[in-house]
């Protein structure tokens, strides 16, 4: 069936006006009198800053992204309002085409995609810059990865989706300009086409121009390739289960390894540093995280009450209950693992303190008691955990005081590791390079190694490996799609704890919320009505994603 699409984008006059520098001051030129395309792309300084403008769509934690994914998923919960068009609507169904998290991203990503093509076709009349040779060809390859990014985020949301590959302009044709909705085949072969380019013109990082922190490098190109190939051969993309893009995904996924390896990325030795300082050696790409104060500032909105936070962000007991024993590796259910329900949070593998807070431990010189000073806001469901990673202990929300800059991470070389153990394993089942890999990861925690196991067995270590190890980063919610199995994970009774008593208290996890996820359209978000509507008595063939 073919599928078209109306897409409308906006024109670059008012971003141009923005973000470029011009030959004349602004305020001397006529209210009309705006930059034009040649201005901006026959000189190099400006070309950069127009490069710049598209880095601004990359997630953040604050965006419909981070903590609010994570509690679309059985990571966290929202304590907030669940009715609004949040995470809340993810998880009762009750979102439809016209209301639904992450829909302002379908006109978003497009806009950056049309600017990423704007630069393209202007490549040519950007000069050289006689100081640094390799600035123009560094441009191109930033535009290059971005545009693939965002067409990965598009993918990854919508399925099919119109592959632009030069500048339209709407206005142009007074009907509208009607697009098919390419395959998912057809837009991540481009995808890989322009991280293969971009890696030709980038350098594999930053290094000797610490200056450019942040930009697109070739490790960062390698690291989205590898990605990129891991989804397309994963069920929800590969239901034929085709070997031979798990033979591309492996392939790519230890390029990206290897380079970043080769490069001085490493696995960070503490792992609660990775989320805390802004520079280390673990962290590929990651972007500035909002401030600590105020509202929507990281610390504002993840501190339990005691802390003068919001407590807006819960942990949730199934992914607790999903951290292992730190000296068997065992996970609690096992006899053998050495856990005690009478001290639950005794033993537990090293990266759950880094990550959750739970009632009884100690925070900024105090225990935490969610019966007491920490007790929740009238009207919140919360569950009695909070988030560790990201904070800062130093940081005091009473005097505004304490803060430092961190960053919300994008690509690290733990999921580096992952990723290619998740692929070989689908290749050739367990083997060394696959053991090596996952051990890697749990070796840095301190968790025991795994040395046997079927490949189905193995599937499944690695999977809860991803679970555990990325916790909180904005993965879970599409690998349980990817995986196929968001209709277990999200469609179930999530729980919180109670603990009641002093001394030797006693727990109970109570049902904080009924999760639905509806396997018959829940793997693919809506088109968005307004796109829809664009479209309506004109091309009858646009039909919305199944099930919307």
């Amino acid at each position: 069936m073919k599928l078209t699409v109306k897409i409308r984008t906006g024109i670059l006059s008012a971003l141009i006006l923005c973000f470029c520098a011009c030959k004349k001051n602004y305020l001397d030129r006529k209210p009309s009198d705006l930059i034009t395309e040649e201005e901006v792309f026959k000189n190099i300084e400006n070309a950069e800053r127009f490069v710049n403008t598209t880095y601004q769509s990359l997630p953040d934690m604050f965006q419909p992204w981070g903590w609010p994914l994570s509690s679309a998923t059985d990571e966290t919960n929202q304590a907030i309002d669940n009715s609004s068009a949040d995470a809340g609507s993810f998880n009762t169904g009750s979102m439809s085409p016209s209301n639904f998290p992450l829909a302002g991203q379908w006109t978003e990503y497009y806009g950056k995609i049309r600017a990423c093509n704007i630069f393209l076709k202007n490549y040519d009349k950007v000069p050289n810059d006689p100081t640094y040779p390799d600035r123009r060809s560094r441009l191109k390859g930033e535009i290059l990865v971005l545009r693939a990014f965002y067409y990965f985020q598009l993918v990854i949301r919508w399925g099919d989706v119109p592959l632009l590959a030069q500048v339209e302009n709407p206005f142009d044709n007074p009907e509208g300009i009607y697009f098919k909705r390419n395959s998912i085949s057809d837009v991540l072969g481009a995808v890989v086409k322009d991280l293969d380019e971009a890696m030709t013109l980038l350098p594999p990082t930053y290094a000797e121009r610490p200056n450019n922190w942040g930009r697109a490098s070739r490790v960062i190109a390698l690291s989205l390739k590898g990605r990129a190939l891991l989804y397309f051969a994963s069920p929800l993309y590969n239901p034929t289960n085709d070997q031979n893009r798990w033979t591309q995904a492996a392939n790519a996924c230890k390029a990206a390894l290897d380079s970043a390896l080769n490069n001085g990325y490493a696995l960070n030795d503490n792992y609660g540093e990775i989320f805390t300082q802004y520079f280390n050696k673990e962290v590929i790409w990651s972007r500035p995280a909002p401030s600590a104060y105020g509202d929507g500032g990281i610390d504002r909105e993840m501190n339990p009450r005691g802390a003068n936070g919001y407590g807006n962000v819960n942990p949730i007991q199934e992914l607790v209950d999903d951290y292992e024993m730190e000296s068997t590796g065992l996970p609690i259910t096992d006899p053998a693992s050495g856990y005690n329900p009478q001290r639950p949070y005794d033993g537990r593998d090293k990266r759950f303190y880094a990550t959750i807070l739970y009632p009884g431990c100690m925070w900024k010189g105090r225990p935490l008691n969610p019966n007491g000073e920490d007790v929740p806001r009238p009207g919140q469901n919360a569950t009695g955990y909070w988030p560790r990673k990201y904070l800062l202990e130093g940081v005091n929300l009473f005097s505004n005081t304490g803060a430092t800059d961190r960053k919300w991470v994008l690509i690290r070389t733990a999921e580096l590791y992952l990723n290619y153990a998740e692929a070989q394993n689908e290749v050739s089942g367990p083997g060394a390079d696959v053991y090596n890999a996952l051990n890697a990861v749990r070796g840095r925690a301190g968790i025991p190694a795994v040395n046997s196991g079927t490949k189905e067995s193995l599937r499944a270590r690695i999977r809860h490996e991803r679970r555990i190890e990325l916790a909180l980063e904005a993965h879970r919610f599409w690998d349980v799609r990817r995986w196929k199995i968001a209709e277990v994970t999200d469609n179930r009774e999530i729980h919180g704890v109670t603990v009641t008593g002093s001394g030797n208290v006693t727990y109970s996890y109570p049902v904080v919320e009924k999760r639905v996820f509806d396997p018959k359209r829940a793997y693919w978000l809506p088109v968005p009505q307004a796109e829809m509507d664009k479209v309506s008595g004109r091309n009858p063939e646009f039909v919305q994603n199944p099930g919307w």
